[in-house]
């Protein structure tokens, strides 16, 4: 644990938990604003008649990375009586003075470099919570800590992991939900077993413990929610990859109701023939719990993608709202999974009241008002030969935090249009430490000549980011931006009718939430994919985000993304009227070209096992061919590292930068195996006069069914 220097005597006072009506006008208390999760400031200073004069207050990238690659940003900072929050790569928290961008301490909880491993899409963190005078943070090695907000001290520490063998990470932020505080676990996609836990705030205890998907049928169920749920799962279901349905990001709390809201992930693996060949629904996979935050006891769950074999989680961000729909009053919960449609549900009673596609969608044709349930269209089933549908395994939208306007009655999305080719394996042979999807890599638009009877009747490939006003009563699109490329950022709005919104290019925009109009760009030279939020100090309004690639897009900086030309450091960007000028990152330099390594293995077999062992334990973190990313570039290897190979991937000797050992699952034949396919490609391209493809992913030989 390290503790920075204080700086500043800044008096962090308490701040009571906030629902819906009692967010403090000026701060930023809560992830979301406050329990219902809009993302809509109160503040009006910044107005569409001055947003021109929007320029950079101060910044901040001092972001502790102890010799590690730069992982990017994806937290919400939280503002509470003039110091801010925020955290960074690796968990780490920073206090800052809200209004000068001074350091105040820094909490690092030292997390274990070895953990990455057992991240699906890296070590970032969501953010915070705050209450009374304590900031609470997961941390990415399974740990909740609570600190002493005005000296970062750690005051207590609670393991939420239920089996350290297992992949389980933690990179959301937890939520306060009346006594206790609120926190999941990620590794849906490796081999973990759902579930979200419940704190005591003072004292760290286990209040109680909900798991989303029944354990191995040879262990009691925990609680009468796992023996309903174990009606839909299949006897002989894959009981060894843990099941999936973890709570790794959003959720929504309401006071009055004293229920806390969660979504949870899809299962493992992916194919549900491969994870259940019952063909059961797999509650709570992918599904909206509504529990009583005092007893954890389910009151009502919907289930937004049954059977899930599309990576379809409904982790997404919710907000809650009252509006009148059909001329009733409704206390409601909003919700754009990935799967493509929009959900608004009675929150109280899990009702559903409408689900409409606010993307393309062709998995399924639409929503059964009557059941509840999508209507598949079946000549898209990928279980016995690959198909190209939508949306793709990102979702139409993913992490990324929506807004809602009360007054103007639109939830501004973050929306990804882009297909993907699925391809379906035909069995999941388990291994720790790894992704268990059951399915190929996700092949995504430019694709291949021969993949064209898979276009056939489909609407034209592309990869497009739009933000869309979404109207829930009149279920429709009021407005749709232009497109940017591949991913944007999360959404802010603002009570004088603003929304504002980073991209993966380095523009951070502001649009008129009532046409969607362009009002200011502003060019940081950094991806912006966090959510900004608003903030007031001595009557100056501010406006917040974190900015730097990183998540699953470390591995491959998307076509467009500002990574390409900038270099990528972490950076907390706060603007305000009259502000200065954005200073651009430096340049990014080419590496410097290493000797061509000298081929000494040419047996075919043992260069395509490699090409597998690649994909499986390296390739979502490191670059295919070279293909621009954060990590080291596999392709272009110095002669100490080469010779260092089986050091680095076996024996962890690289550990403390985030490589973590593969001791457990790699033997020295199948490192060498690894280690041969790298030379012999790089030589392949030498000898084809190529210096690197800037692609995305690749296709193995075994998924070319």
């Amino acid at each position: 644990m390290r503790i920075a220097h204080i700086l500043s005597a800044a008096l962090v006072l308490g701040l009571a938990a906030c629902s819906e009506d009692k967010t403090v006008s000026g701060e930023w208390p809560m992830n979301g604003l406050n329990g219902a999760e809009t993302r809509h400031s109160p503040l009006t200073q910044i107005t569409k008649d001055n947003v021109q004069r929007l320029g950079l207050a101060w910044s901040y990238d001092k972001f502790v990375v102890r010799g590690r690659v730069h992982r990017g940003n994806q937290g919400t900072p939280l503002v509470v009586d003039g110091v801010m929050y925020a955290t960074g790569p690796w968990s780490v928290v920073y206090a800052l003075d809200a209004k000068t961008g001074d350091e105040l301490w820094v909490y690092d909880p030292e997390a274990e470099g070895a953990w990455a491993r057992k991240t699906c899409c890296d070590v970032n963190n969501k953010g915070v919570a705050y209450q009374d005078g304590r900031v609470y943070v997961g941390v990415v090695d399974g740990y909740l800590d609570a600190l002493d907000a005005k000296t970062g001290q750690r005051i207590w520490r609670a393991d939420t992991l239920t089996d350290r063998s297992r992949s389980y990470s933690v990179t959301g932020a937890p939520r306060i939900a009346g006594d206790v505080i609120v926190i999941g676990n990620g590794g849906g996609d490796m081999d973990a077993r759902g579930y979200i836990s419940a704190y005591n705030l003072k004292t760290g205890e286990l209040a109680w413990r909900f798991f989303t998907v029944p354990g191995d049928p040879k262990s009691p169920d925990e609680h009468p929610e796992m023996t309903e749920a174990r009606k839909t799962w299949g006897e002989n279901s894959r009981w060894d990859l843990g099941g999936g349905g973890t709570v790794y990001d959003a959720m929504a709390y309401d006071a009055a109701l004293d229920l806390i809201y969660v979504g949870t992930s899809n299962g493992v693996p992916h194919p549900s023939w491969l994870r259940d060949p019952t063909g059961g629904d797999n509650l709570y996979l992918s599904s909206i719990l509504a529990i009583n935050a005092n007893t954890g006891r389910l009151k009502w769950h919907y289930q937004t993608t049954p059977a899930d074999s599309w990576d379809f989680g409904s982790t997404q961000h919710m907000i809650l709202a009252d509006m009148q729909i059909d001329g009733r009053d409704r206390k409601v919960l909003m919700q754009a999974p990935k799967n493509g449609f929009f959900y608004v549900l009675d929150r109280e009673t899990g009702e559903l009241l409408s689900a409409e596609d606010y993307t393309t969608i062709t998995w399924a044709t639409h929503v059964d008002m009557k059941t509840g349930r999508p209507v598949l269209n079946p000549a898209l089933s990928y279980q016995d030969s690959p198909k190209i549908i939508w949306p793709s395994v990102s979702g139409g939208h993913n992490w990324q935090p929506m807004a809602f306007n009360p007054e103007a009655r639109l939830v501004y999305i973050p929306v990804l249009e882009a297909p993907m080719k699925y391809v379906g394996y035909d069995g999941v042979t388990y291994q720790p430490g790894s992704l268990n999807e059951g399915k190929g890599p996700p092949l995504m638009p430019p694709f291949a000549d021969d993949d064209a009877a898979l276009l056939k009747d489909q609407p034209k490939p592309r990869v497009e980011s739009i933000l869309k006003a979404w109207d829930p009563v009149t279920k429709d699109v009021a407005w749709a931006s232009e497109p940017q490329p591949w991913w944007s950022g999360g959404v802010l709005s603002t009570a004088a009718g603003l929304v504002f919104q980073g991209d993966t290019a380095g523009s951070f925009r502001v649009y008129d939430g009532k046409t969607g109009t362009i009002l200011k760009t502003i060019n940081t030279g950094l991806a912006t994919l966090a959510p900004p939020i608003s903030y007031e100090i001595e009557g100056v309004q501010y406006i917040a985000v974190l900015a730097g690639l990183g998540g699953s897009e470390s591995a491959y900086y998307p076509p467009g993304a500002a990574a390409h030309t900038y270099e990528n450091p972490e950076t907390l960007f706060v603007f305000k009227l009259d502000g200065g000028a954005v200073t651009l990152p430096p340049l990014r330099e080419p590496a410097e070209k290493q000797p061509l390594p000298e081929v000494t293995v040419t047996d075919a077999k043992t260069i395509a096992q490699g090409a597998e062992l690649f994909y499986h334990n390296c390739a979502r973190c490191h670059s295919y061919r070279g293909s621009a990313g954060s990590y080291p570039n596999l392709w272009n290897m110095t002669p100490d590292t080469h010779g260092m190979f089986d050091d680095i991937v076996r024996e962890g000797s690289m550990s403390f930068a985030g490589m973590a050992p593969f001791s457990d699952v790699l033997s020295k034949a199948d490192t060498d195996a690894i280690h041969a396919f790298l030379i012999a490609d790089v030589n392949a391209m030498a000898k084809e006069g190529k210096e690197g493809a800037d692609v995305r992913f690749f296709e193995l030989e075994s998924d070319k069914k």
